[in-house]
């Protein structure tokens, strides 16, 4: 598999974001067409290619067959790190929160962005600015289903946010110490 094939198609980029985002689940065909809404027969012909090239293994129990990621693939981590900033949960996030006006910052903090997550982990989000969280709550779930994965946010407007700083809340001064991914803005607006 060439590195500019990994994602020549939106269904193998959604393939790979679900499954590089949990890399421990197995999934069967009818599961992931009720996740990425995609027919069942496009789903099987590409696992088929991804398992023959190696990234995928598959293994049948009952009348089901659950396609999962391969680790010992000698170039996973590095696929799982391409993914991760180019199609995974960070760049979905992005994409979500980048149709909101108001937001000055936003960033993943956590398990996650440790990259420490396991199977189960939920992803934390911090928004600071305003936002129309009636919206907000509908794109989050959205891409929570598609993900599998709980997002967890808080959203603070900027002079509380500044507030809380000022005022030592330990909350806030712990993630600003973590680990982020940067969504939106940047570190020195924090």
């Amino acid at each position: 598999m060439d590195l500019f094939s990994i994602t020549k198609s939106k269904l193998r980029e959604e393939l790979l974001a679900l499954y590089f985002t949990n890399p421990d689940k197995k999934y069967y065909l009818r599961e992931l067409e009720r996740i990425l809404k995609f027919s069942v027969g496009n789903i099987r012909r590409e696992l088929i290619k991804l398992e023959s090239a190696g990234l995928f293994l598959s293994v049948s129990k009952g009348n089901l067959v659950y396609y999962y990621l391969n680790k010992s693939y000698p170039l996973f981590e590095e696929l799982k790190s391409i993914i991760f900033k180019t199609s995974g949960a960070p760049k979905m996030l992005q994409n979500i929160l980048e149709k909101f006006n108001g937001i000055s910052q936003a960033f993943i903090y956590g398990s996650f962005a440790k990259r420490e997550e396991r199977e189960g982990s939920d992803i934390d989000l911090l928004i600071i600015g305003k936002v129309d969280e009636d919206k907000l709550i509908e794109e989050i779930g959205k891409l929570e289903r598609k993900l599998q994965r709980e997002i967890n946010y808080s959203i603070y407007e900027k002079k509380d946010f500044n507030k809380k700083k000022k005022e030592g809340n330990s909350f806030i001064l712990d993630i600003l110490k973590e680990k982020k991914i940067l969504l939106i803005g940047d570190e020195n607006g924090l």
